[in-house]
């Protein structure tokens, strides 16, 4: 029901409405239920409804009065269904790390004024000890219940969301058919790198799903044809890496499918080699993007936006190698003017750590990494295998966009998923797979089995 009617707001083109009516209908879910994820659902729908609403943070604005009902349910929400927040969880050393390291990015460099500025507070509370404090509620308030399994729900959650987004890219080009027919080609969708990355957020969960219902592989294989219409550059690489790592990862560790993986794969491989001059040319404005930015790149005569801005960052961490430029630097505006409420972005996340935090910063993300490794790793199942693919996923296109370092969705969302992974390692029954530890099994079975023929 809610799919139908974001919808109806997207293929209406009433997605500034639609946001605002999604937003209230999370702030009702909130007041009504005690259930965090009952509303992970709609907030997603309303971030993919949002997304088409480039650069119209005055046009919300104007509707700002809306956010005093949505509070109201927030604070309603706590008052009624209030949990004890404590420290927990394995993340919080690292988080609190990052947090310190963003906070004080910029020392000694940076002005008061971009200090201050609402941009910069919002993002630094929302990157650091904002999320630290959301990852604790999260903690205090996401259970293991009877009723339902948490892993089953974010994944059906998660698998409702990637069939909406390719739906709205379908939707997009089914609506403008005629000028599809009249390019031959992809149109463009300014939208197109933010539902990419929601896209990749979801591909693996199709693949968890197929455990239970194994039609569910094919829509992996759907979300990244959606990604490729969206024209997405970051979305056509690392998504075809993520879409690889998915195949492999499921055929190593899900052997109930594997030929179903192979088989597949093998017509999806024979449908490229015989529709390849078509797709090339279907695909072709993307695909030249792609090749003109890496040549220009190599040869050191790159025009692209996001080049010019790495070698940027590379001179501000040089310069200011201890604490970096701060995350509200604006110094690099000339390259290409942020929009508003929004950072001049480095638009890759190693370069992104290393300019705005400096070598503080490169040690506080690198540590923070190795500790959500350690934990998706330390005990391994399919969901954390999934999990790990879906970070994994925005991590890659957090090399070529913002992505990682937008709060809302994309680090809440790897919040929230981590929390999960710990509450359900000890409190839901997985099975745990080890491709090593099945050969060892075998070679045991194995040896036991000629034994018996020997004693035989």
């Amino acid at each position: 029901m809610l799919c139908c009617l974001a919808g109806v707001f997207t293929t209406l083109g009433l997605e500034v409405y639609g946001t605002l009516v999604f937003g209230l209908i999370v702030g009702v879910i909130f007041l009504l239920c005690d259930d965090f994820m009952a509303t992970l659902l709609p907030f997603l729908l309303t971030v993919m409804i949002a997304i088409h609403c480039y650069d119209s943070y005055n046009t919300f604005m104007k509707y700002k009065l809306i956010a005093i009902p949505l509070i109201a349910c927030l604070l309603l929400h706590f008052i009624l269904y209030w949990k004890p927040i404590k420290i927990r969880g394995s993340q919080f050393g690292a988080m609190m790390f990052v947090s310190a390291a963003i906070t004080i990015g910029g020392i000694g460099f940076i002005s008061t004024q971009e200090y201050f500025a609402p941009t910069s507070i919002y993002h630094m509370l929302g990157l650091g000890f904002g999320m630290v404090f959301l990852y604790e509620l999260f903690y205090a308030n996401i259970e293991i219940k009877k009723e339902y399994s948490l892993i089953n729900m974010l994944t059906k959650i998660m698998v409702i969301a990637g069939v909406f987004g390719s739906f709205m890219v379908m939707a997009y080009y089914i609506i403008n058919i005629n000028k599809v027919l009249d390019l031959k080609g992809l149109l463009y969708l300014q939208w197109r790198n933010n539902l990419s990355t929601i896209l990749m957020i979801c591909m693996p969960f199709p693949f968890l799903l197929a455990n239970r219902k194994s039609y569910a592989t094919i829509l992996g294989f759907v979300y990244f044809f959606a990604i490729l219409l969206t024209g997405s550059r970051g979305g056509l690489v690392f998504g075809a890496i993520e879409l690889m790592m998915c195949i492999v990862m499921y055929i190593l560790y899900d052997k109930r499918r594997r030929i179903a993986y192979l088989f597949i794969c093998a017509c999806i491989l024979f449908a490229l080699l015989v529709f390849s001059r078509q797709f090339i040319e279907f695909f072709g404005y993307t695909i030249n993007r792609l090749f003109t930015a890496v040549s220009e790149f190599l040869i050191g005569e790159s025009s692209e936006v996001r080049a010019i801005h790495c070698a940027r960052g590379i001179n501000d961490f040089l310069t200011h190698p201890i604490f970096g430029t701060g995350l509200g630097y604006m110094g690099n505006r000339d390259v290409h003017p942020s929009k508003e409420f929004s950072l001049c972005w480095y638009h890759c996340e190693p370069i992104q750590i290393a300019a705005s935090f400096g070598t503080v910063g490169i040690v506080a993300f690198l540590y923070q990494f190795i500790r959500r490794n350690m934990l998706l790793w330390r005990k391994v199942t399919l969901f954390n295998i999934t999990i790990f693919i879906s970070y994994a996923g925005l991590e890659l296109m957090s090399l070529v966009n913002p992505g990682i370092f937008c709060p809302f969705p994309y680090l809440m969302l790897i919040t929230l998923f981590l929390v999960i992974v710990e509450k359900c390692d000890t409190g839901e029954y997985q099975e745990r797979v080890s491709f090593r530890q099945k050969r060892k099994m075998r070679r045991e079975k194995n040896n036991i089995d000629s034994k018996k023929v020997k004693i035989g």
